[in-house]
């Protein structure tokens, strides 16, 4: 039998291995910025059809809302559908921008600011033209369908800056009119026809009897309503 290697002198039986291991654990917290995250099973949307992973579109969307979080991003240069830029700044999260506590990802090289509310280019007359802000504001809706199972996959859909206020209002009335969450209800998501671009909104269908189902979904699957935004061009 080989004999054991022993430690390098000066070092401390067992420590070796410990400092390996803890070189490890650094190597698997960074995993995530070398390789992305995985498939955002994300919803697109284009002339006012929605389309899914799979393939499959529709123009109307029965769905339940499982959770949702705020989705800052600023991109460096002007918005070009042919060559789309990765954000050079983004920021994930349950809390409101104008908080303070809504702080770009940790992924981030060269934050703009040390979080949004303090942030120039989330500010108001801040964008290249118009009276808008440079950092896009959208919100992350993960979703599913309106007859869960456990094994049902789960989805995710943004909501543009320009229907932020639908949504809270839609929101809101659930609450206050009926004193329910989102995840106790099938929403029916469409574009407002009388809009240019896909402008998303939220009707009331009804409740569902599979809270249960829905709120499991949801726990399990923070990491997707939660995950960075996945780049499109190799940063190496």
């Amino acid at each position: 039998m080989a004999k054991a290697k022993e430690a390098p002198a000066g070092v401390e039986p067992g420590k070796e291995v410990a400092n390996i291991e803890e070189q490890i654990r650094k190597q698997l917290a960074g995993l995530k910025n070398r390789v992305g995250a995985p498939p955002s099973n994300k919803i697109s949307i284009k002339n006012k059809v929605f389309t899914l992973p799979d393939g499959q579109s529709d123009n109307a969307l029965n769905v339940i809302i499982l959770d949702w979080r705020y989705v800052n991003a600023h991109y460096p240069g002007a918005y070009d559908p042919k060559s789309p830029q990765d954000p050079d700044c983004f920021a994930v999260g349950a809390e409101k921008p104008e908080s303070g506590l809504l702080i770009p990802h940790e992924s981030v090289p060269e934050p703009q600011a040390k979080d949004c509310k303090s942030c120039p280019k989330n500010e108001w007359g801040s964008a290249a033209t118009g009276r808008g802000k440079a950092c896009k504001n959208q919100i992350r809706l993960l979703v599913v369908g309106a007859s869960p199972t456990e094994d049902s996959v789960i989805l995710t859909l943004y909501v543009s800056p320009s229907r932020l206020k639908k949504f809270f209002a839609y929101a809101t009335d659930l609450a206050n009119k009926h004193g329910l969450d989102m995840i106790q209800v099938v929403t029916e998501i469409t574009c407002d026809p009388n809009e240019q671009y896909p402008s998303l909104q939220f009707k009331l269908v009804g409740k569902h009897a599979d809270v249960a189902t829905a709120w499991a979904l949801k726990e399990q699957n923070q990491d997707v309503v939660e995950r960075p935004i996945e780049f499109r061009n190799n940063k190496d």
